[in-house]
């Protein structure tokens, strides 16, 4: 009877520890998607590193690669729940912009947020591996850990909210230096600029790259994938890994 009772005793405090970990640990849920916290301003596209402290919400930037060419983005409009608000709050005090979020949990209608996402993964992939940053594909190489960052939760004031919203098509692009911002076009003109630093960010998604050597014995980025996902078949997370070895004659 003993035995049955450390057994079950061990149990529970196995259960109460994966418990406060999903707890702890820095992520929020969004609609099947979960997306880590963070108190920095990070940006779409940018490249970097999660801290390796579980608890600690921060995002170590590596690299701004060029993105010569504009990336579409898809833009999804998102009510805050209690994670959702409790991190935000935590970045708008850290952060530049004041945005107001008026949450209270009784009432139905939520206040929303702009869940913001590279829609156009192979225009990324292909700046990526353009000349124009072959120091940043070098980075990556050597670091299979890093992530670039493809999705962010942003907090924007109405009007801004209301100018994403009714855009035609929403696209990042390079500003000045190294700076992205987001560029809105309606019927087929170009019709506001939002920087990243008049909303706060508060959550991030970032991708891994998946590596394969071309017929030129090159080693690319053919993909970006999730932190949880496989790579495609015949294709690597290690870019040593996708290097092929040379059969000797």
């Amino acid at each position: 009877m003993r035995k049955i009772s450390r057994k079950m005793l061990k149990n529970f405090l196995l259960i109460c520890l994966v418990v406060w970990l999903l707890q702890g640990c820095k992520t929020i849920d969004l609609r099947q998607r979960s997306q880590t916290n963070t108190t920095q301003q990070v940006s779409l596209g940018s490249v970097g590193l999660d801290k390796d402290f579980i608890l600690q919400e921060e995002f170590n930037n590596a690299a701004l690669p060029n993105y010569t060419a504009p990336l579409k983005i898809s833009v999804k409009l998102m009510p805050f729940n209690k994670q959702a608000y409790k991190a935000f709050n935590k970045a708008e005090a850290l952060q530049s912009a004041t945005v107001r979020v008026n949450y209270i949990d009784s009432v139905k209608n939520k206040p929303r947020y702009i869940k913001l996402q590279i829609a156009d993964k192979v225009a990324m992939i292909d700046a990526l591996n353009d000349t124009n940053n072959r120091s940043v594909k070098n980075y990556l190489g050597h670091n299979a850990h890093t992530n670039i960052i493809t999705s962010i939760s942003w907090a924007l004031g109405q009007s801004d909210i209301d100018a994403v919203m009714n855009a035609d098509a929403v696209f990042l692009v390079e500003k000045g230096l190294k700076t992205y911002v987001l560029q809105l076009y309606k019927g087929g003109a170009k019709t506001q600029v939002i920087p990243f630093n008049r909303g706060v960010v508060f959550g991030y998604k970032g991708s891994n790259c998946c590596w394969q050597e071309n017929n030129r014995r090159q080693i690319n980025i053919v993909d970006l994938v999730s932190e949880f996902s496989h790579c495609p078949n015949k294709t690597y997370r290690s870019s040593k890994r996708a290097k092929k070895k040379t059969k000797l004659f």
